[in-house]
């Protein structure tokens, strides 16, 4: 069977990005790491796809996005600020936008690596990252430039993780905080599915907010979402249909937290008097919501542009290191108007 570049990685004890940097010439690579690499390359017979390089050089100038148009909408608001951040930057550093856009998770493997092994683009954008994360494998296997908006779980190079993240426990807890100074004893949780690496980082904020305010956790309360507005309706029908239902729900998106406005009007009450209501991204449609939604600000435009300025360092051969971004609480009506219920 023919040698591969991760056969060379282990007998080398490297990562795979390092012997990738070495066999495209990369200078950010030591020498003694570099000799050891070359060294085990001539030992195992490994010789590099000379055509294949050539024609990647061809396509370097184009970073591609993998979207999963089966579970989001291009119009959602979070991803249209998003591709404007990514294409806005590209174009500005002389690099093409590729969408490629996949229907059907069974087929999202299938079409990542006809986009690799095309020669179609010369790095890739990751979003929605997973606990389990196949693409994540794929891409490190074929030393592919990457970069991905959410941490992953990666063995190889841990202190060089190519991610930009918003730090989703930091926020939660900035809204818990806000919640539970007003006098909320029963908060409501809805959340992005579970595969999702942000779901389980946000949920850790929910969960340390109660702990800080010696609040029990009441498991009715936190239900599992998605990503539409149907599910944050619908996951918030159950918690109203509780027979304790909470005074404010935190949504770990403003599309949620939209749904979740329907359903809460749709029991006859009023969001922000009757229960206040929290979303997670600051959209542009959050400050115009009747009341205005407040909620968790990430920077989504701006996370767009420094995804692709990594990623293009990285396709130059360039180490980096992971981005963790602090998100901001904005406190809008949907949770200032809010009066606790006069004791009988």
């Amino acid at each position: 069977m023919a040698v591969t570049i991760t056969d060379v990685a282990k007998r080398a004890d490297v990562g795979i990005g390092t012997v990738s940097r070495v066999v495209n010439g990369g200078t950010n690579v030591s020498i003694s790491t570099r000799n050891r690499v070359e060294a085990v390359m001539r030992e195992l017979g490994y010789h590099p796809n000379t055509h294949a390089r050539n024609l990647k050089r061809q396509s370097v100038a184009t970073i591609g996005f993998l979207f999963m148009s089966g579970q989001r909408q291009m119009s959602d608001p979070f991803f249209s600020t998003l591709m404007a951040g990514l294409a806005d930057a590209a174009g500005e550093m002389n690099h093409d936008l590729h969408v490629a856009s996949c229907p059907h998770a069974e087929h999202e493997l299938a079409t990542l690596d006809r986009l690799i092994r095309g020669n179609h683009v010369g790095g890739i954008v990751l979003t929605d990252t997973r606990l389990e994360d196949p693409r994540v494998g794929l891409l490190q296997e074929r030393a592919f430039p990457y970069v991905a908006f959410g941490r992953v779980s990666a063995e190889a190079e841990p202190n060089a993780l190519p991610t930009v993240d918003i730090d989703g426990h930091a926020g939660v807890q900035q809204a818990m905080r806000h919640l539970i100074a007003q006098g909320h004893r029963r908060i409501g949780f809805i959340t992005l599915p579970v595969q999702l690496m942000c779901t389980q980082d946000r949920l850790n904020g929910y969960l340390s907010a109660l702990q800080a305010a010696d609040l029990p956790l009441h498991e009715a309360l936190v239900i599992s979402g998605g990503l539409s507005e149907d599910e944050g309706r619908r996951a918030a029908e159950q918690l109203m249909a509780l027979s304790s239902p909470p005074t404010a729900i935190v949504c770990c998106s403003d599309v949620l937290a939209f749904g979740a406005a329907r359903a809460i009007e749709e029991h006859g009450l009023s969001v922000g008097q009757d229960v206040a209501l929290v979303g997670f991204d600051d959209v542009s449609l959050a400050a115009h919501a009747s009341p205005p939604l407040t909620t968790v600000r990430q920077p989504i435009y701006e996370i767009g542009r420094e995804i692709v300025h990594m990623l293009v360092q990285r396709m130059r051969g360039a180490i980096t290191t992971s981005k963790l971004i602090e998100p901001t609480l904005i406190i809008r009506q949907s949770t200032t108007q809010w009066k606790p219920m006069p004791l009988l």
